[in-house]
Formats: C-alpha cells, structure tokens, sequence
C-alpha cells in the first residue's frame, strides 16, 4: 500500500470511503439530463432518478455513492421536489453519479413517453424482426437486433408497462 500511496498520493484516500464523503457533500440530488437535441434538466434539483441501466433500474437519490452505467433502453423517470413525475423513454446512452451530489443522465435520444406513437414503434418492431430474419450480414442482423430491442421498449413504455 505505501508503494501506492507514493505513486498516486492524490488518488488513494485513506481516512474516509466513496460513500461517506458522498453523503458528507451532497445534501440533494442535482440532475443534467440531456440528448444531442434537447437538454431535459440542467443542474436541477430533484428528489429521485430511476434509470434503466444494462445491470437493471438503477433508483438514484441524494447522497448516492458514485456510480456509472450504461443505459439500455427505456423510461427513465425523474421525482421533483414537489412529488411531481417526468418519464422519458431513452434509447441508450450513460448515467454518472458524481461525488459531489450531481448526476447526468446522457441519452443518444429521448422522448417523453406521452409523445410516443405506439403503431409507430409497432411498425418499427415489425420491420425489424422481418430484417433481422432475412439475415444478410453479421452487421445488418446486428443493426436489426438493436432496432428490435428499442421498439419493444418503445411499445413497453407506450402501453404503461414499464
């Protein structure tokens, strides 16, 4: 450990953990929320995040030890202050929870789930299914196993399942 402590001093903390100095410096959640496109939330305060990472939902609230993802798709919903409720469907993307109490939720898009046309997504699943099957290249048949996952979570998060 001393040859550790020698090489990389500032990296290596022995008098506290991640999660005490995270519940010593974050007294609420602060959250970014954004795609290319839009950005849904900019360093606003929030009560909860639930998020929808390749491990399973991830619920973030204040005080949250550090945490990276990678989101797959589905609804992320966000808790305000107020008990008010924000679900956004996401296909992809990366979640951090920072040290300090900020967390960013980064999606390659977002949709509020009340904006998604469910016979779209069908069509969407539909046409991908029948591409993934005609098979053609690796590259193709894994393009179209992609699109399938996203439309069926787009279906999932139309009808209220998710």
């Amino acid at each position: 450990m001393s040859r550790l402590v020698r090489l990389f001093p500032r990296f290596v903390q022995t008098s506290r953990s991640y999660a005490a100095a995270a519940s010593a410096e974050a007294e609420q959640l602060r959250l970014t929320f954004a795609s290319p496109d839009q950005a849904l939330f900019t360093n606003k305060a929030v009560k909860q995040v639930d998020v929808p990472t390749l491990a399973g939902t991830v619920g973030l609230l204040a005080n949250h030890v550090p945490t990276l993802g990678v989101l797959k798709p589905g609804v992320v919903t966000v808790t305000d202050l107020e008990g008010n409720v924000s679900r956004m469907f996401v296909s992809s993307g990366t979640l951090s929870m920072n040290i300090d109490g900020s967390c960013q939720v980064l999606a390659e898009e977002a949709v509020k789930v009340e904006d998604i046309d469910e016979n779209a997504a069908r069509q969407i699943f539909d046409d991908a299914q029948r591409k993934a099957a005609e098979g053609g290249s690796e590259v193709d048949r894994a393009e179209a196993l992609i699109r399938v996952e996203v439309a069926e979570a787009l279906m999932k998060a139309a009808s209220g399942q998710q």
